[in-house]
């Protein structure tokens, strides 16, 4: 049986994958509508924050693919151990 309490920490994880991506795809826009202030130190810092916004996003998939991994990994043991039955 699948924890409930698994199932709504997946659902949070989901919920904050698109928010990160949705944050990324305006951190693009920033960074492409900064380079046209000619500032070096304005694009560099737009430029930061939009690799670490890229970082998020790839450490909030990784952790949903865990998450994905494990919930699988859990049914199959769950239906091998009904199978026996």
């Amino acid at each position: 049986m699948i924890d409930p309490q698994s199932a709504d920490v997946s659902k949070v994880t989901a919920s904050l994958v698109r928010d990160a991506r949705s944050l990324l795809r305006r951190a693009d826009k920033l960074a492409s509508a900064v380079t046209a202030a000619d500032d070096t130190t304005t694009t560099q810092s737009a430029a930061t924050a939009r690799d670490a916004v890229e970082q998020l996003v790839h450490q909030l998939v990784h952790l949903q693919q865990s998450q994905q991994r494990r919930t699988r990994e859990a049914i199959r043991r769950g239906g091998a151990g009904m199978m026996r039955s």
